[in-house]
């Protein structure tokens, strides 16, 4: 779908950063138990919930916005713009520097986007494929021609580090999983097709699977909630049923087959789960872009990162069709297919 005159949104620079510190999956575990003063978990245990090797931790006091800003930097080298080009900025992720005002605010700060209107998109780990929806959007409706889309995220300070009771162990596994990271990308008025409608579907009935309850209006100063507790088993079924329906409705909307996918680029939340659906989509393992094992759980930046990589490592180039998949705690499922510029 185009906008007025026949415009559309193309995206034309994709960026990443990661911060330098690897943290092995024994380094987690180990932590872990020392903190906990008893063995609690174990590399196996993780490895077979998940297929963490590694992820990449920031150094304390690492903002949000200080993870984006750096992913914009490299979204805009490559893209060949200015700060000063972009008309809306959006920064969309789990995790964010303050909750007044919008973390969008401080990412323009850093990057010097004076000419920019800001706002955040928050939905969880689909916050990033939320925002260039709107993006998409903006820019087909006439109301901007530029548009950074960021994403940082300092998941690992929302790790149960101490585990004291046994019960507990289900529900903080799946935040030894996590990494921090930032991405971005420019999307511009241009030529068809770039980015085409995607699907969005939502459950609010399942909002408790995944949560971080403290620092809201709930549990407003209850330090004990700071950490991650997520049913992680729940969240697997869940997208294995539920998100191919929903793939299915973009590729019929886009006019594509499987084999007309260069790349999906699902969230990456664990090997196990992507290749179910891979399985279940009928998609060859070579058309998956996989960095959950080295980068973990990388929440909304999940997606943008993985296809940074890809473009980078030559999987993903000019003419190419994208499909980025998204799930999320609420539940929710994003799908948005692109056709990357050539």
């Amino acid at each position: 779908m185009t906008g007025q005159g026949g415009v559309s949104a193309v995206v034309t620079g994709i960026g990443h950063y990661l911060p330098d510190q690897v943290m092995t999956t024994r380094d987690v575990v180990n932590r872990v138990n020392e903190r906990s003063g008893r063995t609690v978990v174990s590399p196996r245990v993780i490895h077979m919930f998940s297929g963490v090797e590694e992820r990449r931790y920031a150094p304390p006091g690492t903002t949000s916005s200080e993870l984006a800003a750096r992913a914009g930097q490299a979204a805009m080298a490559a893209a060949g713009v200015d700060p000063t080009d972009i008309d809306l900025l959006l920064f969309a992720a789990v995790t964010q520097d303050v909750i007044e005002p919008a973390t969008a605010n401080i990412v323009q700060e850093r990057l010097g986007c004076w000419n920019a209107a800001v706002f955040d998109v928050k939905n969880a780990c689909n916050s990033f494929v939320n925002a260039l929806d709107v993006a998409a959007a903006k820019i087909k409706l006439g109301q901007c021609r530029r548009v950074l889309v960021t994403t940082g995220e300092v998941a690992s300070i929302h790790v149960a580090w101490q585990i004291r009771e046994t019960d507990e162990i289900g529900l903080k596994l799946p935040a030894l999983t996590v990494g921090d990271a930032g991405g971005a990308f420019v999307v511009e008025a241009g030529p068809a097709p770039g980015v085409l409608p995607g699907v969005f579907r939502s459950d609010g009935r399942e909002w408790r699977r995944s949560v971080i309850l403290s620092g809201g209006t709930l549990k407003p100063h209850d330090g004990d909630h700071f950490t991650m507790d997520c049913d992680g088993s729940r969240l697997h079924e869940l997208g294995v049923e539920r998100v191919p329906a929903v793939v299915g409705e973009v590729l019929e909307g886009a006019g594509w087959t499987t084999d007309d996918v260069k790349l999906v680029v699902p969230h990456q939340t664990s090997v196990q789960t992507i290749e179910m659906l891979r399985v279940k989509l009928g998609f060859a393992p070579e058309q998956v872009m996989v960095t959950v094992d080295r980068l973990g759980n990388t929440g909304a930046a999940s997606i943008p990162v993985a296809l940074s990589l890809a473009v980078t490592e030559g999987r993903a180039g000019p003419g190419d069709k994208i499909l980025l998949v998204g799930g999320a705690a609420g539940f929710g499922v994003s799908v948005i297919p692109l056709v990357l510029p050539g």
